[in-house]
Parts: structure tokens; sequence; C-alpha cells
């Protein structure tokens, strides 16, 4: 939610929304100053009825922020890229940039979803630990630490041995990776673990911009021949 409250804090400063804002905001002063005269007159003026007024007005605020945020989330215009979506599956392997795709990934496998595995940089290991701390309900591992991340064979090694001592009762099949993040290198190391596990599934989440922010959209399905 925060990070959808920043976006709407930006629009409402940006040129095109400033003089919207700037309008709005004396409208709900005037409006304030009459609902406040009006409770004043009702409950009365004292310290506590002053208390009253200001935690009223809090929730109402609140419950705007609040509002505003849903309605932010839901601007992502839908886009077709002639991919098809991915199936759930039970497992995903992710590499780890920035916190959005990786939700968005996470959250597209849910409710199926019991296990992610996360491999990230020294620098984005506080990224995993959010991550980890967001989804209770996923079994997500210690992360996998990348000491290279411009060596694509050590990505491999790290994928490779990821499908190699998988959960019991959970297959290849069952476990799907996503190549978004990361560098390059990573994406290849990835992809090249179908040399030695030829039925792994990939998928890669794309992004598209909304009001000059790049949001990322559903995963899409990738073949790998």
């Amino acid at each position: 939610m925060s990070n959808s409250l920043n976006r709407v804090i930006k629009q409402f400063f940006s040129p095109e929304y400033i003089l919207l804002f700037i309008a709005g905001s004396i409208a709900l002063s005037v409006i304030g100053n009459q609902v406040s005269t009006v409770l004043s007159n009702s409950i009365g003026s004292t310290t506590p009825s002053a208390i009253i007024i200001t935690i009223v007005a809090v929730l109402i605020l609140l419950l705007w922020a609040w509002t505003i945020a849903k309605l932010s989330n839901k601007s992502i215009p839908a886009t077709d890229l002639g991919k098809a979506p991915p199936d759930r599956h039970l497992g995903l392997i992710l590499l780890v940039s920035k916190d959005e795709p990786c939700r968005t990934a996470i959250q597209y496998h849910l409710p199926d979803l019991k296990y992610c595995w996360l491999i990230c940089s020294t620098q984005t290991l506080s990224i995993t630990r959010q991550i980890q701390a967001e989804f209770p309900g996923v079994n997500i591992p210690e992360p996998w630490v990348i000491n290279d991340i411009y060596d694509p064979i050590e990505f491999n090694e790290a994928v490779r041995k990821i499908y190699e001592k998988l959960p019991p009762r959970l297959t290849v099949e069952d476990v799907i990776a996503d190549f978004t993040g990361m560098t390059a290198q990573g994406s290849v190391g990835m992809v090249l673990v179908s040399r030695f596990f030829p039925t792994v599934k990939f998928q890669y989440t794309p992004a598209t911009s909304v009001n000059g922010e790049m949001r990322s959209l559903p995963p899409i399905g990738i073949t790998i021949v």
C-alpha cells in the first residue's frame, strides 16, 4: 500500500495535477471548516469534543488514502503481449532485483504456490528478506546469494541445485523459473538449466509504463525449444 500512496502523492504534485491538488485542498479546507463548526455546535467545543473531532477526521483521511491506493493498484491498463500466461505452479524460482516484479510473480501463482526460491546478490539480499516477510504462507528457503552477477555459470549451478534438491513429492514440472530479474548473464544461466532438465518451465514478468512509472504485468509463459 505504501508504494501506491507514493505514486498518488507524486501524481498530485506533478505539473498536470498541481492545480487540481490546490483546488481540491481549498475545497476540502472550506468543507472541513464547515463540518468542524457543525460538529462543535452538535457535541460542544470542549477538549474531549475536540479530540473526538480530530480522531474522526484522521479516520476519514486514512479511509480516503486506502481507497486511493486501491484505485491506483487497479489503474494498470490491459496489455496484450500475444503470449499466454503460464499455468499456476507449486514452486517458483526468482532472480531478485526489485521487489515489485517478484511480488507480482508470487501473487500470480497464489494460492497454489507452496515453495519459492530467491536468487539474489549481496545488494538485493534485503529485498529478499522483505519478500520472505510479506508471504509467510509460502515456504521460502534461505536466499541463494550470487557472488559474481556477471557469471552465467554460477547462476546455472544455483538453479540446477535447486531442481536437484526439490522437496519430496515436488517434480521438476511443478516448479517454474522466472528469468526477469538481475543481469542478462543471470537470465542466460537460468535458461541453460534446460540442458539438464528438458521439461523445466519458464516465465517472464513484463512491465509497462503507467504515468511515467514502470509497473509489472502478469507473467507470460516462455517456451525454450
